[in-house]
Order: C-alpha cells, then sequence, then structure tokens
C-alpha cells in the first residue's frame, strides 16, 4: 500500500510539472509562430512520428525510451493543437470540448465500457504508448502522467481561445484555468485511487467547464 501510494504521489508531482511544462511550449507556439503552413508542415511530420511510435510492438526494453518518447509526441500534439485550435468557431469549439468531455466522462463508467475509450485503456500495449512520461527522481523509471488526447484537449481550448482574444493576458489566464482544472483533477484522483472501484478519472470535464466559464465572461460578444 506504501508503494501504490509513493507511486501515486510521484504521478501527481510529475503530471503538475509536465502540464506546466506542455502550457509553456503551448504559450510560445501560440504567440510566435503564426504561420498555418509552418504549423501544417510540424504537424505532419508529427503526425508521422506518433503513428510510426504507436505501430511499433512494444517490449519491456523500450521502457526506459518511454519518457524520450512521450516527450517527441507531446511537442508534436502541441503542434497539432495549436493548428486545430486556430481553425474552430466558437461553436465549433463548444461542440467538440462539450462532446469530447461527456464521452471522456462516460468511458469512465460501466455504460461507457464498450467506447472505443474504454477499450483502448483496456489494451495495456497500446495504452502505454499513448501516455506522456515523467522520469522518476528516485529511480529513473517512467512515471505515467495523462494522455495524448488529454493535452491535445488543453491545447486546442488554449489555442482558440488566443485565436478568439488575441490577448497574452486572456492566454495566460486561460493557461492557469487549464493547470487548476488539471490540479483539481489530481486532488479528486488522491481522494479516491484507493478505492476498488477506481479505474481512472476523466481529464478533460473539469478544465473544459473552467475554461467555459471564462468564455462565458469574456466572450459574451461571440455567438454561436
Amino acid at each position: 500500500m506504501e508503494d501504490l501510494k509513493e507511486r501515486a504521489v510521484e504521478s501527481i508531482i510529475h503530471t503538475v510539472i509536465i502540464t506546466i511544462f506542455s502550457l509553456a511550449i503551448i504559450y510560445f507556439i501560440a504567440t510566435n509562430i503564426p504561420n498555418n503552413y509552418f504549423l501544417m508542415s510540424v504537424s505532419m511530420l508529427g503526425i508521422i512520428f506518433i503513428l510510426n511510435y504507436i505501430k511499433k510492438p512494444y517490449i519491456e526494453e523500450d521502457k526506459n525510451k518511454l519518457a524520450i518518447n512521450s516527450w517527441i509526441c507531446l511537442t508534436s500534439i502541441i503542434f497539432i493543437g495549436v493548428l486545430i485550435g486556430k481553425m474552430l468557431s466558437f461553436s465549433a469549439l463548444i461542440g467538440f470540448g462539450l462532446g469530447l468531455s461527456v464521452f471522456d466522462v462516460i468511458s469512465f463508467t460501466k455504460i461507457g465500457s464498450k467506447t472505443t475509450n474504454a477499450k483502448v485503456m483496456k489494451n495495456k500495449n497500446l495504452t502505454i504508448k499513448l501516455i506522456v512520461y515523467g522520469t522518476s527522481f528516485k529511480s529513473n523509471k517512467p512515471v505515467p502522467t495523462l494522455g495524448f488526447g488529454d493535452f491535445l484537449f488543453y491545447t486546442i481550448l488554449v489555442s482558440s481561445i488566443y485565436k478568439f482574444s488575441s490577448s497574452i493576458e486572456i492566454l495566460f489566464y486561460s493557461m492557469c484555468l487549464i493547470l487548476l482544472g488539471v490540479i483539481i483533477n489530481l486532488l479528486i484522483t488522491w481522494f479516491i485511487y484507493e478505492k476498488d472501484w477506481y479505474k481512472g478519472f476523466p481529464a478533460t470535464f473539469i478544465p473544459f467547464i473552467l475554461i467555459v466559464l471564462f468564455m462565458i465572461l469574456n466572450f459574451s460578444y461571440l455567438t454561436f
């Protein structure tokens, strides 16, 4: 039990660190690379890398490479997310965010046990390669944080908000809300991870709710 608690603490710490790191990359790309053609070119290369990485069968010897490969995938995902976010309308963003958040929640229930997301989570060899990892401070072993899809979702939200506002200040506040949402998720997870029924916790819903409230307060002039 102590080992489980220690791993949970380490996972929480690394999740916060990598989330902050990813938000810093999002900030840099969104504010310094306005050229959509460049974003598209890098995104295509990123998709090719991610698909090749996922397609290769996982072997135990690959464990030490999980972190570095996942960081490359994370950077690729951020480029993809920034590009998608710049292309979405306000109504498309709300529809996409709501649909994905609800689907994410359902995937962790008995009702959603047959969804694609739930089936992927049951495939250990595939799931291992769809997570961003930190590196343990004690053992240098990979420490799981959040999935590729979660970081893609956060990136799309932040990128879209920056497109709507063209404001560095609004961009910064939206990133803070994403981080707050992740921390709230982690706090909830901390109180339930030892339960027998615990199978994970959806990482998209709470950040999305915070972002929606933020948009209502700051983008009331936008219509669906």
